[in-house]
């Protein structure tokens, strides 16, 4: 019976952490792309790039450095969410890049070329997150750095700040995430099985620690919040249903730092910038230039 019970949390553990896991859903909300856009990330996808790699929990991990068109000492450092790649935010990057920004884009370990098993809901992916800003400063000590995420990446984001960072680190902006990795896996337990998760979830926990090295109440953006000193920018639609619109309240009232918001009425996941692209670059363009 026990050697049953470890069998099955074990798979589950593989379920909710494997490389291309469809735990939290993969399928991209459709929407019609505001005009210009495809266009714009074309041209973005054919400038030069460098390709940079760091080893973080012992994981080689692939990025890659777009210099903006005119010299530029600020780099927005974009992190993917989950069970995709860097190539899921190419949209985000090209606006970033024609606002005048360098750009490090970057693939999570277990996501695109880098290496890993097992994805971390934000938590491992914070001390990636960090090394990427060591490894940046050491090739441009002078850098400005701004953090941007997305779902997943979101949460990475948060996570991040809540750490003791370089003086560089100078603001985040999250976009669609989530409260913490309980939080959001037993929302989904409960939309997809009418059940809550979170006694088996911390049982899974335990195989976690032992296969990839954390326990699922790290992964919590409420905690790291608490420890934040950067402003951040939070962005959401009201429709999401991958990650609940009721998620940023609990997130904005967490912490003593600088807070901006913004939320669409028709944005769903990870999409407001596809559909309302003008007033999405607006909000980031007065953000950064009242943080930069």
């Amino acid at each position: 019976m026990l050697l049953l019970i470890v069998l099955i949390l074990n798979a589950l553990f593989l379920y909710l952490q494997k490389r291309n896991s469809s735990a939290l859903g993969t399928d991209a909300p459709p929407v019609v792309l505001d005009p210009g856009l495809d266009e714009a990330t074309d041209q973005f996808l054919k400038m030069p790039r460098e390709e940079w790699t760091i080893t973080s929990n012992k994981h080689k991990l692939y990025g890659w450095f777009t210099k903006a068109k005119e010299p530029s000492s600020t780099t927005i450092l974009i992190i993917h969410g989950f069970a995709v790649d860097h190539a899921s935010l190419d949209i985000h990057a090209q606006m970033f890049s024609n606002l005048g920004y360098n750009i490090l884009q970057v693939d999570n370990q277990a996501a695109g070329k880098s290496e890993g098993k097992y994805q971390g809901f934000g938590y491992l992916e914070s001390i990636d997150t960090k090394k990427w800003i060591d490894e940046l400063l050491s090739k441009r000590p002078n850098e400005k750095i701004v953090l941007f995420g997305a779902s997943m990446g979101a949460a990475t984001v948060m996570m991040t700040a809540g750490k003791s960072l370089p003086e560089n680190v100078k603001a985040v902006i999250e976009d669609s995430g989530y409260t913490s990795m309980l939080d959001i896996v037993n929302y989904h337990f409960k939309n997809r099985y009418k059940i809550s998760g979170r006694f088996l979830l911390k049982m899974i926990s335990i195989v976690a620690k032992i296969r990839s090295g954390y326990f699922y109440g790290q992964a919590d953006c409420i905690k790291a919040l608490e420890n934040c000193h950067l402003p951040i920018l939070f962005m959401h639609g009201k429709l999401d249903t991958a990650v609940p619109y009721f998620m940023r309240d609990e997130l904005l009232q967490v912490g003593d730092f600088p807070k901006e918001s913004y939320a669409l009425d028709k944005g769903v996941h990870i999409r407001s910038y596809y559909i309302d692209s003008k007033n999405y670059q607006h909000k980031v363009t007065n953000f950064l230039n009242q943080y930069l």
